[in-house]
């Protein structure tokens, strides 16, 4: 009785959501303006990577028209009635849902940069895996709000909920671990320069997941150890951290190029065959055909 007591507090309800959905709002709009450049930039880029980008920004789309939408009934329409607080609208269930699906898009990319950097499966099946469970978990949040329509159940499932997000920062940590990994073993070479690139690329890959990673962990802390939905407001930012680190990478493309176009040095990247003459290496962060940072040809 005294958690759901403590839930009508509003600071740590609607003014927790109030601050994470303006702040989304905010990052959604540096998505829109990344998502312009990327199309601008990248036109020869496959047809598969446009339509995933594109993807992402329409699930971005719903994602923040469900929070805008879920934030106007709670504060206007039943303004005055703390008791819809706990009784959460369907818009909310369906921003959960928007997560789940940029989760699941976000991390296959990032997992599949790690499949093309080892020339292996194995990461990339178990991230998927990861996936498939967390987008499972976020699927079973949102049905168990819809079915009881109060906000107090989820201190019931709490098992759920703390499995969910952890799942989330166990693929983070999986592909920027893989990544990492992958990266430190190309750069076994003599070339100054060479190392100097493979430690900007190792530091762009932390980049990437150090901030969805650092969300995970602040709403796992905030949900284990208050009963209010401060964790929510994180939560609803976390999924606008997700699309634009995928962004950035793709669109930092074009600034490595130009770092990389003149007296590039050759890389030994340890291969298995080392009789071969010549030894073509590419380093790609996208499409395995098109998006090339890197061609070395070793003779």
């Amino acid at each position: 009785m005294s958690a759901i007591i403590y839930l009508f507090d509003l600071n740590g309800n609607l003014g927790a959501l109030e601050i994470g959905i303006v702040l989304g709002v905010f990052l959604f709009g540096i998505e829109t303006l990344q998502t312009f450049n990327y199309y601008k930039r990248f036109p020869k880029d496959s047809k598969l990577l446009k339509a995933a980008v594109g993807f992402v920004w329409v699930l971005e789309l719903g994602h923040t028209i469900s929070a805008l939408h879920a934030l106007y009934l709670q504060t206007i329409t039943f303004y005055g009635q703390p008791s819809h607080v706990l009784s959460p609208p369907f818009s909310e269930q369906t921003t959960i849902l928007f997560s789940a699906l940029i989760y699941t898009v976000v991390q296959t990319f990032f997992a599949n940069r790690v499949r093309v950097l080892s020339g292996q499966w194995y990461t990339m099946a178990l991230a998927c895996v990861l996936g498939l469970m967390r987008f499972v978990g976020h699927v079973w949040i949102a049905a168990v709000l819809l079915k009881y329509v109060r906000v107090t159940v989820v201190l019931e499932w709490r098992w759920l909920v703390t499995t969910s997000l952890s799942l989330d920062l166990s693929v983070d940590i999986l592909i920027t671990a893989s990544l990492c990994f992958c990266l430190w073993k190309m750069r076994s070479c003599e070339s100054k320069r060479t190392r100097s690139m493979v430690d900007t690329l190792i530091l762009w890959a932390i980049e990437s997941t150090i901030l969805t990673s650092a969300g995970s962990v602040i709403q796992i802390i905030l949900f284990m150890t208050r009963t209010d939905l401060t964790w929510a407001g994180v939560f609803v930012v976390q999924s606008k951290l997700f699309s634009n680190a995928m962004l950035a990478s793709l669109n930092g493309r074009e600034r490595f190029r130009e770092c990389t176009t003149v007296n590039v040095s050759d890389i030994d990247f340890g291969s298995t065959r080392p009789s071969r003459k010549a030894e073509t290496v590419a380093i790609s962060f996208g499409d395995v055909r098109n998006q090339r940072l890197l061609d070395v040809e070793r003779k």
